[in-house]
């Protein structure tokens, strides 16, 4: 049985002793962009990309995919961790990524696809289509990734040429530098090829009838390379800095270095380079592109055919000091009085744009019970945990371009009691803070599942009414509403909901 390596592009674990992944663009798929990568060649090789120390933003889109239940959808931390990994791999090329929310979902990463003929292949480019972002390079996470070449094991991830997008397995997606599916298919995005062009469904071994020495043209018709470079601007990938490999990484020993005793047309023995990025090598420490095959990426993305990109753009903030105290409520061990509706609460960061927070009944977030949020207020009412549970739950804290900020995290307590709820639409709702102190104001949190008008009521212990706001509208989904109450004495009140239907009532406590 074919394996798969752990390690380079094709790093996981899970795959390990049963079967061999491999890049989805075959040596055909490469040569429909081959035009562009000459373009780009002509361009770096004229000075056009001299100027590399200014940094250039390019915006990305990822699609959450899921199978037609919804199920099965990469984790958020993953692809946070992945996008710090991809920026990581491209540090040294001045080329920077970051989270671009869709114009009109809204919404930084597309939760909307459950569909089967796209998670477990991409029958349905229509589906994909339609979610498209226009100006992001667009990454489809998948759990098969299908594409023409699945030859001869597991396609990981491939480039889709004629779309202009990425399609990744879910397992490919991790914060590992160790990992370089997603920066391998991005180099293909950037018209780079493999560094084996040509060798990728025949690798060159001892099999092979004219071993050790190499024919002068692949199987796959490209001009084999030579170690001398004489031919590097004709054969194989086109690019002169990355030395001749005829894609001995695929059946490598995992060891990031070959010994095989390969030798070019001349005669030559071949020393490829083991950690290029374009290459298939495992278990390498870290992943490179050359100075060349940088050039040719800045050339492509500053070509017209990317202006879509609009990569003159520049993130507002480009980094989050997490304070240590970022968690407000509720404290550290605390027991909440609900396990149907928990509010949670932290700081509000000037730099941060979204929070994700996460919830499990273990520090590793990785059961069946994790639960995870993206937020973009500095607070959450939850209605989906367990009764009579410990609970870990964590923020980090994230903008477009910083997703791997420092995560602060606590534990909290689940009762056995359920919230009682008499209106209708009304899916959960707590006040906060609670008790609230000299010079505050609290607010009440309310989730909806129908939008709804009720009167917010307040009163003293003795039925006075001392506050009557009425008609307030409650949208569908997450609710703030401030409720003034500097001028109360210290004391216990009851807040009430009230609509035609129903009421729901809230203790306040204040203390001055």
């Amino acid at each position: 049985m074919l394996l798969l390596a752990v390690g380079s592009l094709f790093a996981t674990g899970l795959y390990a002793q049963q079967v061999l992944g491999v890049c989805g663009n075959s040596t055909e798929d490469q040569r429909l962009y081959e035009h562009r990568l000459l373009a780009n060649i002509e361009t770096a090789n004229a000075g056009g990309v001299t100027d590399r120390g200014a940094v250039q933003y390019v915006p990305v889109y990822f699609h959450l995919v899921g199978d037609a239940n919804g199920e099965g959808k990469v984790k958020e931390r993953l692809v946070l961790d992945q996008l710090c990994a991809l920026n990581e791999a491209f540090s040294t090329a001045d080329i920077r990524f970051y989270l671009r929310a869709h114009p009109t979902q809204n919404t930084i990463f597309n939760y909307s696809i459950n569909a089967t003929n796209v998670y477990s292949n991409q029958d349905s480019w229509f589906t994909m289509q339609s979610n498209r972002h226009p100006n992001a390079l667009n990454v489809y996470i998948v759990d098969e990734a299908v594409s023409s070449n699945n030859s001869p094991g597991i396609t990981l991830a491939y480039y889709n040429i004629p779309r202009d997008w990425v399609v990744s397995r879910k397992d490919q997606i991790s914060g590992a530098s160790s990992n370089s599916t997603l920066p391998h298919e991005v180099g293909h995005f950037f018209s780079l090829a493999h560094t084996f062009l040509g060798w990728e469904s025949n690798p060159f071994d001892s099999t092979d009838p004219t071993w050790p020495i190499a024919p002068s043209i692949s199987p796959g018709g490209v001009p084999t390379e030579r170690m001398s470079g004489s031919n590097c601007s004709t054969a194989a990938d086109k690019i002169c800095d990355t030395p001749p490999d005829y894609n001995f990484g695929l059946f490598d020993n995992d060891d990031c270095n070959y010994d095989g005793g390969a030798k070019d047309p001349s005669n030559v023995d071949v020393v490829p380079m083991e950690n290029n990025m374009m290459s298939y090598f495992n278990n390498c420490s870290a992943y490179v592109f050359t100075t060349q095959q940088k050039n040719v990426m800045v050339a492509d993305l500053n070509s017209s055919a990317r202006n879509y990109l609009d990569n003159n753009y520049t993130p507002p903030a480009l980094e989050i000091n997490t304070p240590t105290n970022l968690l407000v409520s509720p404290a550290a061990g605390a027991t909440v009085p609900y396990y149907d509706e928990v509010l949670v609460e932290w700081q509000d960061l000037p730099e941060a744009t979204w929070y994700l927070l996460e919830f499990d009944l273990v520090s590793t977030y990785a059961t069946p019970f994790a639960q995870s949020f993206m937020v973009n207020t500095n607070s959450k009412l939850v209605t989906t945990l367990l009764p009579n549970r410990t609970y870990y739950w964590r923020v980090r804290p994230i903008n477009e371009y910083v997703t791997c900020a420092a995560v602060r995290q606590r534990t909290l307590k689940t009762t056995g009691t359920s919230a009682v709820r008499d209106i209708e639409g009304l899916t959960a709702w707590q006040i906060a803070p609670n008790p609230v102190r000299n010079g505050e104001n609290a607010n009440l949190f309310v989730q909806a599942e129908e939008a709804f008008d009720a009167n917010i009521r307040v009163f003293t212990t003795t039925g006075q009414e001392i506050l009557n706001r009425s008609n307030v509208h409650f949208q569908n989904g997450d609710n703030r509403i401030e409720l003034p109450v500097t001028d109360l004495r210290n004391g216990l009140y009851m807040v009430m909901l009230q609509t035609r239907e129903g009421q729901a009532v809230r203790k306040l406590s204040v203390l001055k």
